[in-house]
């Protein structure tokens, strides 16, 4: 029994190590091209740019959190693009997303922002434009 503080901490650090990867691989898409988005996007929201992508998913905790106001936001700005990763995970491949909720801003064909998780309704407004 002396390896199971050994083995905890192992896992800890492995569950560590997988939160900066997902962080890190995030940051990394910011000023990368975005990919194709034609068949993302109906006629009203090719029009616009900049575009904000929010990745969630059903399940997700912190996603149902955000969930009113990014559905309040959505209403009143069609340059707000929501993408559920359970029904579409394709797209959530393209944009490199492994974690939800996730808001992608689109400008000029590049990925300017990345955020994961939480995000307040003010930067997001901002983003909107």
């Amino acid at each position: 029994m002396d390896y199971l503080p050994y083995l905890v901490i192992g896992l800890i650090a492995l569950f560590a190590l997988f939160q900066l990867r997902v962080v890190f691989t995030a940051r990394r898409r910011k000023g990368t091209p975005a990919p194709a988005l034609e068949d993302l996007l109906d006629a009203g929201q090719a029009a616009h740019d900049p575009l904000v992508f929010y990745f969630y998913s059903e399940h997700c905790g912190p996603c149902r959190a955000v969930a009113p106001m990014v559905d309040a936001l959505a209403e009143r700005h069609a340059n707000l693009v929501k993408v559920d990763v359970m029904r579409r995970p394709e797209v959530a491949r393209r944009f490199g997303v492994m974690a939800t909720p996730a808001f992608v801003k689109v400008a000029e064909g590049t990925i300017q922002e990345v955020s994961l998780g939480r995000v307040s309704e003010r930067q997001l407004e901002a983003w909107l434009g």
